[in-house]
């Protein structure tokens, strides 16, 4: 499956901006907030306390939403973006994960180690989300470490 992005050289890509990056992330979170929120309307149990009110799903409700949440995770972020270098809200936003030295997908594996790896970026007050603000190739910590970019497609 060759995509357009992975097909173009290097030289002439740009380097996709925070504000994009960040819009994919909410809408690739969107299916599991949308599952989450019926399914607690529907069975979960109400808590108000000082810090305010909330909702907790627990029994099968969870679980289905578990199962959901990590299917949900495999299928875009480790299987999609894995072969594409696009999870679906990167794909609406025309912005592409590839590897810094060969400017292809980077494969199901890496792409789940670059996920894990994240997980740095938001340890200190979440200043590596923060760091392609001011990066060069706006890059995150992850992909620093992953050696990753993501182009405008």
């Amino acid at each position: 499956m060759t995509d357009y992005a992975a097909a173009q050289p290097a030289s002439t890509r740009a380097f996709a901006g925070w504000w994009s990056r960040v819009a994919a992330v909410v809408i690739d979170s969107l299916p599991t907030a949308i599952v989450f929120s019926v399914l607690a309307a529907a069975f979960g149990e109400s808590e108000t306390s000082d810090s305010g009110f909330s909702f907790q799903l627990s029994g099968l409700p969870f679980v289905v939403y578990l199962l959901f949440a990590i299917g949900w995770f495999v299928f875009n972020w480790v299987i999609r973006q894995g072969s594409t270098g696009q999870t679906i809200g990167k794909k609406l936003l025309g912005i592409t994960v590839l590897s810094a030295d060969t400017h292809q997908p980077i494969g199901g594996g890496l792409t789940f180690a670059r996920q894990l790896v994240h997980i740095l970026d938001a340890l200190p007050c979440g200043i590596g989300y923060l760091w392609p603000l001011w990066d060069g190739e706006n890059r995150t910590w992850a992909d620093m470490i992953m050696s990753t970019r993501v182009y405008k497609s």
